[in-house]
C-alpha cells in the first residue's frame, strides 16, 4: 500500500487478492486521498473495484523481468541462465500472448531443438517470470510449468572421439573443451575464469566461487592447458580469459560451436561439452579410485552426487574371467537323461 505525489496529485498503488490497483486519487490534499484510497480498498476487497489495465505479452514484460534480473544479487552465471532462457523463448510464438492467457497447456506444449536441459532452461525461465508476473501483481496467478525429463550425462568422450572433435573445435571452444577434459571444471567456471586466478609457478587455477561450497578450491594445470592458456594470454595479467562483447564481460556459451564441431566430427549427439567433465571424473576414478579426490577436484560436497560420474571399467570383469582357474577337460559321453515315471511336466 502506497500514496505517491506526481504532478501535483496523490496515485494510489496497492495489492489485493492477488491483484494489483494503480491510479490517481485527483486530490493534491494528503488526508483527503488517503479517504479515497481507502474507500477504493474496500471496494477492492468486495471486488467492486475494476481495474483497466493493458495486458502485457511475454515480450512486453521481459524487459522488465530482465532488468530485475540484472539489479539482483542473483550469481553471474545464474542471470546468465534466464538470459539465455529468454533468448530460447523470445523465439517462440509464446513470446507474443498475453501473460494471462499462459497456462500450463501453452508450456507444456513447447518444443526446443535442444537437449532436455537446454529445454528446462527456457521451462525456468518462463516458470520465473510468470512467478515474478504474479508476485508483482500483473497476473493474479502463476500457471504450473512442467520440466522435462532429463536423463542422467552418462555419456563419455573416447580418445578418438576427442581427437575428432579438438580436429574441428574452433576457438574459442577448443582451449574450453581442452580445460574441462584435463580439469574437469564446470563450463560456466571456465567461461568466468580470470588471469589473476592463475597461479603460474605452481601450475594452479584457482576457483572463487561456485554451485556448492566446495566449489572454491584449486584445480592442477595439465601440460597442454598451460599450452594453451599461454599461448591465449599474450601478456595479460588481470581481465577475463575468455572476453566477449557481452553484458557479463566473457563468454557464456560455446553450444552452437561445439554442435557445428560435433556434426563435422560425425559425434554422437549423446556428447554434449558436459561429457568432457565426465570423462575427466571418470579417468580420475579410474586410475586412482579415490573418490574423495574426485570430490575435491569437482568441487562436490557429497560422496553420492560424484558416484554418477563412476564407471568401472569392464576390462577388470574380462580380466577376472580370463585369469580364474579353468576345470581341466575331460571326454565325456553324451549325458543321457533318465525317465522318471513320478515326474510330470
Amino acid at each position: 500500500m502506497a500514496l505517491y505525489k506526481r504532478g501535483g496529485v496523490f496515485h494510489y498503488d496497492f495489492a489485493m487478492d492477488g491483484r494489483r490497483y494503480r491510479g490517481t486519487t485527483r486530490e493534491n490534499v494528503l488526508s483527503r486521498a488517503r479517504m479515497i484510497e481507502a474507500k477504493l480498498m474496500n471496494e477492492a476487497k468486495q471486488r467492486k473495484l475494476t481495474v483497466k489495465r493493458r495486458a502485457l505479452t511475454l515480450a512486453e514484460f521481459s524487459k522488465r523481468f530482465l532488468d530485475w534480473v540484472k539489479s539482483t544479487r542473483l550469481e553471474a552465471e545464474t542471470k546468465h541462465y534466464y538470459e539465455s532462457g529468454w533468448r530460447m523463448l523470445s523465439e517462440k510464438p509464446i513470446s507474443g500472448m498475453r501473460l494471462a492467457h499462459i497456462t500450463t497447456d501453452e508450456a507444456e506444449a513447447l518444443r526446443f531443438n535442444h537437449s532436455p536441459a537446454n529445454a528446462n532452461r527456457a521451462l525456468r525461465t518462463l516458470r520465473r517470470m510468470l512467478g515474478k508476473a504474479a508476485e508483482w501483481g500483473v497476473i493474479a496467478a502463476a500457471p504450473r510449468i512442467k520440466l522435462v525429463k532429463e536423463e542422467g550425462r552418462s555419456a563419455i568422450i573416447d580418445d578418438e572421439t576427442e581427437i575428432k572433435l579438438l580436429a574441428e573445435a574452433k576457438q574459442p571452444l577448443r582451449d574450453v573443451l581442452t580445460i574441462i577434459l584435463d580439469s574437469g571444471m564446470r563450463p560456466g567456471e571456465v567461461f568466468q575464469m580470470r588471469w589473476e586466478d592463475i597461479t603460474w609457478d605452481r601450475g594452479m587455477i584457482f576457483i572463487p566461487r561456485g554451485k556448492t561450497p566446495r566449489s572454491r578450491r584449486y584445480i592442477p594445470m595439465s601440460e597442454r592447458v598451460i599450452a594453451a592458456l599461454d599461448a591465449r594470454r599474450s601478456g595479460q595479467t588481470e581481465g577475463w580469459v575468455f572476453p566477449s562483447d557481452s553484458v557479463t564481460g566473457h563468454i557464456g556459451t560455446v553450444a552452437k560451436a561445439f554442435e557445428e564441431a560435433r556434426e563435422a566430427a560425425g559425434v554422437s549427439k549423446e556428447i554434449v561439452l558436459y561429457s568432457a567433465r565426465h570423462t575427466f571424473a571418470t579417468k580420475v576414478m579410474g586410475a586412482s579410485g579415490d573418490l574423495s579426490l574426485v570430490m575435491r577436484a569437482l568441487g562436490h560436497t557429497n560422496a553420492q552426487t560424484a558416484m554418477i560420474y563412476q564407471h568401472p571399467s569392464l576390462e577388470n570383469v574380462r580380466k577376472i574371467v580370463n585369469e580364474r582357474p579353468q576345470p581341466a577337460s575331460k571326454k565325456q559321453g553324451p549325458v543321457l537323461l533318465r525317465h522318471n515315471p513320478r515326474h510330470t511336466d
